[in-house]
Parts: structure tokens; C-alpha cells; sequence
């Protein structure tokens, strides 16, 4: 079976590359190959494309130069913001967190539990939802680091993360408050500063660009300690070659994805809406956070009675991809911990399936992938 004949509805784990940022990337290498730390005209060449990036990334997500940081990804974001700060000898000091985010923030959030800081879990209600008075109750004047995920990435379900941001300086104005915008960004308009986020995780390869490119967001009035050590690139602040060609990648991206914004937006809404609606008319399923307020390419379905491994299987062989959730847990025997955190009912639990739409999305996709559904669902009773 051809790519093209293989319907992909598996953004939230990765995206296919746009034209334009592959495009950008061989140009960035043929001009910039040179290490952007030099001090002769090559590595300014290179430099330059650095920093040229840096400020049309900025701009586009309306933040100062200064305040984007390039990583390798939003693991690497998550991790930094996280960890960095809970290297005092204040015994007392303490993460907020949720028990639906990323494994990137639930992984942090253990090693900062294992390093003798406490680490305290707001809990999501039955629909997926942190609620702000849920989180809120679990800061305090020793809270150092507050995460919580703009929208999660099983689920598609958005956190109030601005009502949040407007309170959480009254119970402690030194708490930074972090947001993985890593599946948000793909489909919802993200302000840091109007939202209130002061570090954030972004990722290129979720919105068409490169894999093992990213950047961190982070308010100019918070410093972070270096995560990684052994050279003063991006301003001191991380350690090592910068990828010039994959972050000018990473800003082409970006800009083709908010250039388009609307009209792509607007196919994943409309045919995820066609995909549920014929799903629901024709088998025993249910939509997860069906009636809440979710990012418009993730929808999460429960196929009672179905095991989600058996079924997966027999979409790809119909020319489907999806996935049982995230990536980043793919091969895991255990179920979802987001799942899990949501109360589903242990019998379906292994039931459940995320398929997410994208930026290649196209008319009569959703139809089209309800319709190779039903098929493997036949197929398979």
C-alpha cells in the first residue's frame, strides 16, 4: 500500500513535514552548515539564520526574542522547567501538577519526588477536566513550580489554564507557572502572556516540522538555571551545537501553520464532527469528553467490548493509522494513566482509541476513516 492510499490520522504522535519547512531545511543546510558559535563569516551566516528565526518565531507567538529558548522537543522543555528549579536546600519547596499530563511532566514530577521535594497532584474530574479550584487548592507558599497542560494529549480536553494564571499569583507570586502547549498549539490560538503561562513546551514536528526541534517559552521575569552544561549557546542559557537548519525548519513551520491557521482548524473541526457522528450512529461506542470544551484534532473513542490492541491491528491492515494514546507510552502493557486518572470503567479501559486529525487533513477524510472503522469493527466480530 502507497502513503497516499494510507489514511493518517495519527498527528498528536507526529506530523508529516510541510513542503515549506523541508524546503527551509535543505536551504538552512547548503547556507548555514557552519557551527553558529564560529567567529568567521560562515558561522555568522549561520548565526544569523539563528537568531532571524528566533525572532519570527517570537513574534508569531507573540513573545520578545529573548524569551525563546530552542531545545529538542517539548520532553526537553518540560524537563528543564521542572526539574531546574528544585536544586535549593529548601526542603519544603514543592511541584503542582495534574495526574493526566505527559509522561514528560509525570516523569519530572517523580524525579523531583525522588530527590526529597514533595510533589502534590491535582485531580482530574470523570470528564478529563482539572478544575481551577482543584489546582488551585493544592498550591501554597512553598509551591515553586505549577504545571499544567493547556489541552491533553489523549483526550483533546482543554484546562483552564487563563482562570488559573489569574489567581494563582495571589496565593503565591513566586510560584512559575508552566504549560505543555505541545498538542494546543496544533489547534487553538495560544497568547502566553495574555494566558498568563510563563514557561511553556512547544514542538515543530506536531504543526509539520522537523522531529528533534522545539522551544521553550520563558517569561523574561524568570531566569531558569542551564539544564545542560559544556558551552554558553542560546544565550548561556542551554549547551551544545544548535540545529540551525532544523530550528529555520521549525520557524517556516510555524509561519505556514498560523498563515493557514483558520482554514486548516476548520477541516479538522468539521471532519472529526462528520467522523463521531457517523461512529455514533452506527456502533456501540462513546466519545470521550463528547459535550467538553477540546482541542479540535483529538478525538478519543471507547469501542466497547473491543480490545484497543486487536482493533488498532486491523485498522492499519485497512489502511488506517492511529493510535491507543501517546506516543511516548507506545508499547506500554499498563493502561493509560490519563484514562485511569478519568475512572473509566475498568473493563473498558483497554477499549480505547485516539485517532487525530492535522494539518494534511481533507475533505471527506472523516467520513472516510468512520467508514474503514465500521469495516474492521465487522471484520473483527
Amino acid at each position: 500500500m502507497k502513503n497516499q492510499d494510507y489514511l493518517y490520522l495519527d498527528h498528536a504522535a507526529s506530523t508529516p513535514m510541510r513542503k515549506s519547512a523541508m524546503d527551509k531545511y535543505i536551504e538552512a543546510e547548503s547556507y548555514g552548515y557552519a557551527n553558529s558559535s564560529g567567529g568567521h563569516k560562515l558561522s555568522r551566516n549561520s548565526k544569523n539564520l539563528l537568531e532571524d528565526s528566533r525572532e519570527k518565531i517570537a513574534e508569531l507567538l507573540n513573545a520578545a526574542q529573548g524569551e525563546i529558548v530552542f531545545t529538542s522537543g517539548g520532553t526537553e522543555a518540560d524537563n528543564w522547567t521542572i526539574k531546574s528549579l528544585f536544586n535549593s536546600e529548601r526542603p519544603n519547596d514543592n511541584l503542582v501538577t495534574s495526574n493526566i499530563e505527559h509522561e514528560a511532566v509525570i516523569a519530572s514530577a517523580e524525579w523531583v519526588s525522588s530527590n526529597g521535594y514533595r510533589t502534590k497532584y491535582a485531580k482530574s474530574d470523570k470528564n478529563g477536566l482539572v478544575t481551577k479550584d482543584e489546582f488551585l487548592g493544592q498550591v501554597d507558599n512553598d509551591t515553586k513550580v505549577a504545571s499544567l497542560m493547556w489541552g491533553n494529549n489523549e483526550t483533546g480536553i482543554i484546562q483552564p489554564i487563563k482562570d488559573i494564571a489569574r489567581e494563582i499569583k495571589t496565593i503565591n507570586p513566586s510560584t512559575l507557572f508552566h504549560s505543555d502547549v505541545v498538542q494546543g498549539i496544533i489547534s487553538d490560538n495560544i497568547d502566553f502572556h495574555k494566558n498568563g503561562i510563563e514557561s511553556a513546551a512547544v514542538s515543530a514536528h506536531k504543526i509539520g516540522g522537523p522531529k528533534g526541534v522545539g522551544a521553550m517559552f520563558i517569561n523574561s521575569n524568570h531566569k531558569l538555571p542551564s539544564f545542560l552544561h559544556g558551552g554558553k549557546q542560546e544565550l548561556e542559557r542551554r549547551a551544545g551545537t544548535v540545529d540551525v537548519p532544523g530550528i529555520a525548519a521549525f520557524a517556516t513551520a510555524l509561519e505556514e501553520q498560523q498563515s493557514r491557521f483558520d482554514e486548516e482548524v476548520g477541516l479538522m473541526k468539521n471532519e472529526r464532527a462528520i467522523f463521531e457522528e457517523k461512529l455514533k450512529n452506527s456502533l456501540d461506542i462513546e466519545i470521550l469528553g463528547d459535550s467538553m470544551n477540546r482541542l479540535p484534532h483529538i478525538s478519543n473513542v471507547q469501542f466497547k467490548d473491543l480490545h484497543s490492541e486487536v482493533l488498532l491491528i486491523q485498522l492499519d491492515l485497512n489502511g488506517l493509522g492511529v493510535s491507543r494514546g501517546s506516543a511516548c507510552a507506545s508499547g506500554a502493557q499498563k493502561p493509560s494513566h490519563v484514562l485511569e486518572a478519568m475512572n473509566i470503567n475498568p473493563k473498558f479501559i483497554n477499549s480505547h482509541l485516539r485517532f487525530s486529525f492535522g494539518w494534511t487533513t481533507q475533505v471527506g477524510d472523516g467520513n472516510k476513516a468512520a467508514e474503514i472503522v465500521m469495516q474492521a469493527v465487522k471484520e473483527i466480530e
